[in-house]
């Protein structure tokens, strides 16, 4: 297989359902997680302290204010993590959605017959055993379809041969005619179903 392609990202929102509900994921878990450690944190242990000094109004006050301040200062750290979080989400998630969508490209090349292609992924994308797999496959198709078009081109020079003996000797039976009437239409029918492919 070749080297892969050392091309920079262009674009990096391929497949947008797929991305979007990546990073839906990825950002939904991390603000599960941060919620759980900022209710645990704030609400349970914060609670217990403030009910410890409830009688005592000044430091009941006092940590009130530190509670509130707190809180606060936690907004802009969850605002750049979710926005840390959405960037790491789009470039991880470009790394499997570009080799998904360079796929489906071969994919729609082999289905219109074109066997003269190679699929190549950037070196830091995902699924390259992948890759090397479908390429191994379709280089194996390509040599069955060079096979069958090799064997096609040797029958019809041996249909157009026995077409040019029976038209010089015209005492040959009908049947024999017809046979190698019919085997001239499977040849053209091989060929030119073998000459959809590209290789």
């Amino acid at each position: 297989m070749d080297a892969p392609h050392n091309y920079k990202r262009k674009i990096f929102i391929i497949n947008k359902k797929y991305q979007f509900r990546y990073l839906f994921i990825i950002i939904s878990t991390m603000l599960i997680s941060m919620a759980s450690v900022y209710f645990t944190v704030f609400y349970v242990i914060w609670n217990k302290v403030i009910d410890e000094f409830f009688f005592v109004p000044e430091a009941s006050k006092k940590l009130a204010d530190i509670f509130v301040q707190t809180s606060q200062l936690l907004v802009i750290p969850v605002i750049l993590l979710a926005v840390i979080f959405t960037f790491a989400g789009i470039i991880l998630s470009h790394r499997v959605a570009g080799p998904i969508f360079r796929v489906e490209r071969v994919a729609n090349e082999l289905a219109k017959g074109n066997l003269d292609i190679k699929i190549k992924f950037r070196k830091g994308d995902e699924l390259h055993e992948l890759a090397d797999s479908l390429n191994d496959m379709i280089m194996g198709i390509r040599s069955i379809v060079k096979e069958d078009k090799d064997i096609t081109e040797k029958l019809i020079k041996i249909s157009d041969k026995l077409g040019e003996d029976i038209n010089k000797d015209k005492g040959l039976k009908k049947d024999v005619r017809d046979a190698v009437d019919e085997l001239k239409v499977i040849v053209g029918k091989l060929k030119e179903s073998t000459d959809k492919f590209i290789i």
